[in-house]
């Protein structure tokens, strides 16, 4: 066997599709254009590029809300990185454009200090920092600021 480096990926796949479960109560489908993998003694880091798209489900199948980016990372203990132009759409359309966005498997809740634009059909939020749920329906903004339709 020839010896490509300490860096370089132990495998490499095209156009992927893996699904994560969350012991039945959610459910991720990943698709990526290309995925590394990479191992060291202890875990396995999968690396995703050339556009990535994560589908959330509920534990009845209903799509609750889907992330696009340039690139992302899967963590051994499961947690998801997303980087790079990232959009999260909610069922309910609700819009969060950031640069980086985490998804902590251990309590299915995403997070980023960021800067964020949150687009609603009557509002728009922007500021830094948020921490939501997986459907993107109860969510903190850390630093915020706004803009408001007012209906009569």
């Amino acid at each position: 066997m020839q010896f490509v480096g300490e860096n370089a990926p132990v495998q490499e796949s095209w156009d992927i599709t893996i699904t994560l479960d969350s012991r039945g109560r959610s459910r991720i489908e990943l698709k990526a254009a290309h995925l590394s993998e990479y191992r060291d003694d202890k875990s396995i880091t999968r690396e995703l590029d050339g556009g990535v798209e994560a589908v959330f489900s509920d534990s009845s199948g209903v799509t609750t809300a889907t992330i696009l980016a340039e690139k992302g990372t899967i963590h051994p203990n499961g947690d998801l990185e997303a980087f790079n132009d990232v959009i999260l759409t909610s069922a309910d359309r609700t819009v969060i454009k950031t640069s980086y966005i985490k998804r902590f498997a251990s309590t299915s809740r995403l997070w980023t200090d960021r800067y964020i634009v949150i687009e609603k059909p009557s509002e728009t939020i922007r500021g830094y920092g948020l921490e939501s749920d997986d459907a993107l329906k109860n969510y903190t903004i850390f630093k915020a600021s706004g803009e408001a339709e007012l209906k009569p």
